[in-house]
């Protein structure tokens, strides 16, 4: 299929779609001025973007893909692979506790202001 059947049925764009074939993650064939995309290339840009939700780079994406071409099925792919979902983990762990601390001083600075709007209710003093 063409490059607009493509963003079409995909739900994405033109821009999106060239750019994953500049960094060689899709590899569609030239013919002419177009590129024709074929159902492997429809089941790399469904993997593409599973592993973006998942939050990995295009730079590990393509790192796992080469991986994958070289050593498909081997103890090497499933360790380096192990290694790329443990530095996910960890990114996540760190991004939980940024989280924690900013609920937490959201949740003192609400506080805060409904302490100051019911002394305020009640006649008081109004600052922080």
């Amino acid at each position: 299929m063409l490059i607009g059947e493509f963003i079409q049925k995909h739900q994405t764009t033109k821009d999106t779609v060239r750019f994953y074939v500049q960094e060689g993650l899709l590899t569609p064939v030239r013919h002419g001025r177009n590129y024709w995309y074929s159902a492997a290339d429809e089941s790399d840009f469904d993997q593409i973007k599973t592993l973006q939700q998942m939050g990995f780079s295009i730079a590990a994406i393509k790192q796992i893909r080469e991986q994958h071409e070289k050593h498909c099925g081997t103890t090497e792919q499933w360790q380096f692979n192990l290694h790329l979902i443990d530095d996910e983990l960890a990114e996540i762990s760190v991004q939980e506790k940024q989280l924690a601390d900013r609920r937490a001083g959201l949740t003192d600075l609400k506080e805060q202001l409904l302490a100051l709007l019911d002394s305020a209710s009640e006649g008081g003093e109004t600052t922080i």
